[in-house]
């Protein structure tokens, strides 16, 4: 599913939404891996989760059957919060069972949601992106991505871009358009689809407003003022929420989470 696009100029543990994006300057020394483990990231972008499955859409994650996580997971969360390593916890590697429950009324974890296998590797880092196709047996439906990107050298900073929207009843492809540099900074992209870390120049005077728009087209979908990324950085963008909604928690917005 991993596309790689060509654009003009233009994962973890902290999530920054673009919506209030501030500058990413001041992070915690790089994390740094021991022992045998791989590491995971979760991120809830799934906004009709509630209806997919007619149930509660904050959830537990389980590893080979042991909970993970303390509070419950809620839509655009992620899972550990930031200041956790960077926002992965460690598993083991080799084949491992993941599932995803909600709160019962006798068991707080009494309700399965789904259920879905991945083999991880020692040493290597995953995000996990829930989206609303969670049903469909295949690592599509959950969007479940290494991340694989190389620390940016000085005067430098990473972004990858994954378009989460997949219950847009219009469905059309968007474009992302950089005012800062006054062109698409992706073109194209149809729902489901990631283009892979990019290295840009950073600029600590500048900061940018982003516009996602219905491809070939000046119709905004979703604005971001201020948006601006830090040196030696690297970062997840993501189109989420609802497409056919313009306000409230799920309407459809960009958001950064950040890998180191």
């Amino acid at each position: 599913m991993k596309k790689m696009l060509s654009y003009t100029t233009l994962l973890a543990a902290g999530l920054m939404l673009l919506a209030a994006c501030k500058k990413q300057s001041d992070v915690k020394a790089d994390f740094v891996t021991t022992g045998d483990n791989a590491f995971v990231r979760l991120i809830h972008v799934s906004p009709s989760l509630r209806q997919v499955f007619n149930a509660p859409d904050s959830i537990n994650i389980f590893i080979n059957n042991a909970k993970v996580n303390g509070p419950l997971i809620t839509y655009a969360g992620l899972f550990p919060a930031a200041g956790t390593n960077y926002g992965y916890f460690a598993v083991p590697t080799g084949l491992i069972n993941i599932k995803l429950t909600v709160a019962g009324i006798v068991n707080t974890d009494s309700i399965p949601l789904t259920l879905f296998t991945k083999v991880f590797t020692k040493g290597q880092f995953y995000s996990i992106i829930l989206t609303d196709n969670i049903k469909v047996a295949n690592d599509s439906s959950k969007m479940i991505l290494q991340d694989i990107y190389t620390k940016p050298n000085p005067g430098n900073y990473s972004i990858r871009f994954v378009h989460a929207v997949l219950n847009d009843t219009a469905d059309k492809n968007i474009d992302v358009y950089s005012a800062r540099r006054n062109a698409n900074i992706y073109n194209n992209i149809k729902p489901g689809q990631i283009v892979n870390f990019q290295t840009y120049p950073y600029n600590s005077q500048l900061n940018d407003t982003l516009y996602v728009r219905r491809a070939g087209t000046l119709q905004n979908l979703a604005t971001v003022n201020g948006a601006s990324f830090g040196n030696q950085r690297a970062y997840t963008l993501i189109y989420r929420g609802n497409g056919d909604l313009t306000s409230g928690v799920k309407a459809r917005a960009l958001a950064s989470y950040l890998h180191q």
